[in-house]
């Protein structure tokens, strides 16, 4: 982590059949049943589905992401409204049977309403039974490789707990999180899938003396590659903090402003600033704003800088203030520039390079403590460790020891 001035080191269920009740008619609202169970599938291929268990109470749709509900409420008759990544589902009633079809509309891809993924709500169907026990799903760690890469230091490592007949995981890399992933086993088979209105992910593979083999990858319906993993001690938690000494003149960032104007903002206080830079097309950047909310503390200055896909000052601010007011930020956020690391960096003159989004800045005086990337809550004792280390340098804690 290079940076100038260095002063020191350092629930939900997913189905693939699942049992689930019919929904009423989207174009007549006021018909519309209090609630309603549904199997929601998203259709990635011919061959690759990811089904999630749904609700329906009045017009607003429901979609549950392991410890998280994705909550959907209506723009009109037939689309409803993606919260935080502000896409949509546009779906349109089966008059054949207790159905819906349409799709799910990514918003911030380019062009705008360009990016679109198959989508079904479906009626009962006979619930799936996994053919291992409960018992017999197996639960750790494993070292995780993706595509060609065959090094003897993986990247990322895959956590993964059986609860009942369903499974839950989440993948880990140096600078973050795929959050929640839920899935099953059916015979050697895994599945594990998240969909949280950003990213519609699904891996699939086969376990083999206690590997898992023949993996495959698939991030909506663009991207595709494999994985393997192979079963290893969980890697111990690391610093993510470090220590810079700053002069007055390079205390300061660069955004836009709503005009468009370029302008420079003095980071030089005598009370605590918290930095935030961010995306908010970034799902992490998501669960960090979020604890950030949770420790609000208004002695403190608080600030977040977005670096967005799109630049455009009057529409980027738009989506700022969507932004800001779905996750109640009580302070400021600011456009810095392009969504790019290498933009992000060049916005603070102090950093040779910003190596995640997102990335916490506190800063008291010219001592500035670096926080890259974020552990979320999928996974669960790191994100109790990231939690303790925010509360530390909003308690006033300036030390690496004391991290």
């Amino acid at each position: 982590r290079l940076m100038r001035y260095m002063h020191a080191g350092g629930a939900f269920l997913i189905f693939f059949s699942l049992a689930v009740a019919g929904c009423g008619d989207a174009s007549r609202s006021s018909q519309l049943p209090v609630s309603h169970d549904a199997s929601v599938e998203f259709v990635l291929n011919d061959s690759v589905t990811a089904s999630f268990l749904g609700s329906r109470e009045g017009s607003v749709w429901s979609l549950y992401n392991g410890d998280e509900v994705v909550t959907l409420t209506p723009l009109n008759d037939s689309t409803w409204k993606v919260p935080v990544f502000n896409g949509s589902w546009v779906l349109h009633k089966d008059q054949k049977n207790d159905s819906y079809r349409g799709h799910w509309v990514d918003s911030l891809r380019n062009p705008p309403g360009s990016y679109r993924v198959p989508l079904q709500i479906l009626p009962p169907s006979a619930s799936a039974q996994a053919t291992i026990e409960p018992l017999e799903i197996p639960t750790g760690t494993w070292n995780v490789w993706f595509g060609e890469d065959s090094g003897d230091s993986p990247g990322s490592q895959l956590d993964l707990t059986a609860e009942g007949g369903a499974v839950r995981a989440t993948i880990r890399n140096p600078t973050g999180d795929y959050r929640y992933l839920a899935g099953n086993v059916v015979g050697n088979a895994l599945q594990l899938q998240t969909f949280d209105g950003a990213h519609l992910f699904v891996f699939t593979a086969s376990l083999k003396d206690g590997n898992w083999v023949g993996g495959h990858f698939y991030s909506g319906n663009h991207y595709h590659t494999t994985w393997r993993a192979a079963s290893a001690a969980p890697a111990p938690d690391q610093n993510p903090m470090q220590s810079l000494v700053v002069p007055d003149e390079d205390l300061r960032v660069s955004v836009v402003d709503r005009a468009g104007n370029r302008s420079s903002i003095s980071l030089r206080s005598d009370s605590l600033i918290v930095l935030d830079i961010l995306g908010t097309w970034c799902p992490n950047c998501m669960d960090e704003v979020r604890l950030l909310h949770e420790l609000y503390n208004p002695q403190s200055r608080f600030l977040s800088i977005a670096f967005e896909r799109d630049t455009n000052p009057v529409s980027s601010y738009e989506r700022l203030d969507t932004f800001s007011d779905e996750l109640n930020l009580d302070w400021e956020l600011f456009l810095g520039g392009k969504a790019s690391k290498k933009s992000a960096a060049d916005a603070f003159p102090f950093l040779d390079r910003v190596i995640s989004f997102p990335t916490t800045l506190f800063i008291r005086g010219n001592d500035v403590m670096v926080h890259s990337g974020f552990n979320g809550p999928a996974t669960g004792e790191r994100y109790t460790m990231e939690k303790k280390r925010f509360q530390d340098q909003l308690n006033g804690f300036t030390s690496l020891e004391n991290r």
